[in-house]
Parts: structure tokens; C-alpha cells; sequence
């Protein structure tokens, strides 16, 4: 009993670690992994109506983070984020990314772009 008690308390321990990511965390963690997958149609309804993006464009981003290895985890960040941007420390298993994420009123993305943290912190 008790073991089956402790496998219960660990499997919803496992569940519910997902959980503790906020809403913004959630969407850019959804947009990542799309373009890593080199397939937007999962998250076209995150995306503003309008925003041009090219199936180039997709190709490329997806050839740099997949270089990075697998995604890791998606945490939102304040530090050095501009007003009206919400900024993420993108872990992946050969690197880490700055990813910033800027939404409409309507909370669709209309900008979205990713560099490596290096590359951020050289350039403060």
C-alpha cells in the first residue's frame, strides 16, 4: 500500500511539473518546438493575423536551434527585457538562447526572434 501510495504522489509530481509555467512560458515553449519541428501549423492561431513569415525563414531558424540539440526548458526572464517584450532563457541541450516574444492586444504573436546568451551578454 504504501509503495503504491508513493508512486501516486510521484506520478503527480511529474504531471504537475509542467504546470508551473506561466501562459507566456507555455507559448513560447509551443513556437519554439514548432519551429525546431520546421512546422508553424501547430501554433498558426498564436501568430497575429498578417505577420509574414517565410517557409524559409522557418527552414533556417530550425537548422539553428536544432544544432542547439533538444529543447530543455522555456523560463521567462526580466532581466534586460524591453518594455512590451516578453524575454525567455531557451535551454537546449548544446547551448542556451535569449528568445523574445512581442504580442498584439489580442495576445497573438507579432514578433518573435531568438539569439544565442553569449552573443546577448557580449553585446551589454
Amino acid at each position: 500500500m504504501t509503495r503504491r501510495l508513493i508512486g501516486i504522489l510521484a506520478t503527480a509530481v511529474l504531471l504537475s511539473s509542467c504546470s508551473f509555467q506561466n501562459k507566456y512560458e507555455r507559448q513560447a515553449q509551443s513556437v519554439t518546438q514548432a519551429v525546431i519541428n520546421n512546422d508553424l501549423r501547430p501554433v498558426q492561431n498564436e501568430i497575429a493575423p498578417g505577420v509574414a513569415i517565410t517557409r524559409v525563414q522557418i527552414a533556417e531558424w530550425s537548422d539553428q536551434l536544432n544544432a542547439q540539440g533538444k529543447l530543455k526548458s522555456v523560463v521567462e526572464t526580466k532581466t534586460n527585457c524591453a518594455v512590451g517584450l516578453h524575454c525567455f532563457i531557451v535551454t537546449l541541450t548544446k547551448g542556451t538562447d535569449i528568445e523574445q516574444m512581442r504580442l498584439d492586444e489580442n495576445g497573438k504573436i507579432v514578433g518573435w526572434r531568438f539569439h544565442p546568451q553569449a552573443a546577448a551578454s557580449a553585446a551589454n
